[in-house]
């Protein structure tokens, strides 16, 4: 049909109009439906630990904190709008994003937080101020280190999303070992911690028991996505 013909008579010009219309509120629903889907804490917490590798529910549950029952249920949600996928292999079910669009999707959500909410930029700055105000390297700032083999960095995260992509050179200390491996550590060499980005507070947490041990330490509070971004962005 060719909704736009200089000979078409008012009938037909309200017809044209209305499908328009109707066209405008079919598209705008199908982005509120994603809108939707992603208006709630549990739901946003998953896409972020999934954006740091595939996982199945129960670990999903045990890593918020949540039943079975309820993250199966959000899950659900997410994958109406094909935000997350299924990966089945013998009885073992495991999701997964969907896309590289999905980790992109709220890495934007938490840039426009920080650029137009004060209360964001607020917590980011307490947390700091509680955990002894660690430096914080961009992207940037960390590739010059890392080029001049100037830091230990060293990732926090669970042995799984590590193994999952990480960033080159880390080692792998999970925030429930740093304890017990602090001396596996470095003391001539800055202490570089990073973890799942902005939304988590485990970088800086680890990086005041580290201060406390003795060590100069500074944090990344970016994900390894980001990073990826980062570096595509500079090659």
């Amino acid at each position: 049909m060719i909704l736009f013909n200089k000979g078409v008579d008012c009938w037909e010009a309200m017809k044209v109009d209305e499908r328009i219309t109707e066209y405008r509120d079919a598209v705008y629903e199908q982005v509120v439906k994603v809108g939707k889907s992603l208006g709630n804490v549990t739901r946003l917490q998953l896409l972020n630990i999934l954006a740091q590798g595939p996982k199945t529910v129960e670990v999903l549950a045990s890593t918020v904190g949540l039943s079975v029952a309820t993250v199966s249920r959000n899950l659900q949600i997410l994958k109406q709008t094909n935000l997350v996928a299924i990966e089945r292999e013998k009885n073992f079910v495991t999701y997964r994003l969907n896309s590289e669009r999905v980790k992109q999707l709220v890495t934007l959500l938490v840039d426009v937080c920080e650029e137009t909410l004060p209360e964001m930029t607020i917590l980011e700055k307490t947390l700091a101020q509680e955990t002894g105000a660690p430096e914080a390297l961009t992207g940037d700032a960390l590739k010059t280190k890392l080029m001049a083999d100037d830091v230990c960095l060293i990732d926090l995260r669970p042995a799984d999303e590590f193994a999952s992509q990480h960033l080159p050179g880390a080692r792998n200390v999970p925030y429930d070992q740093l304890d017990q491996r602090l001396a596996e550590l470095p003391k001539d060499k800055e202490v570089v911690v990073y973890c799942r980005g902005r939304l988590c507070a485990y970088a800086n947490v680890a990086s005041q028991q580290l201060q406390a041990a003795g060590f100069k330490v500074a944090t990344f509070n970016q994900s390894v996505w980001e990073w990826s971004r980062v570096m595509t962005e500079t090659e």
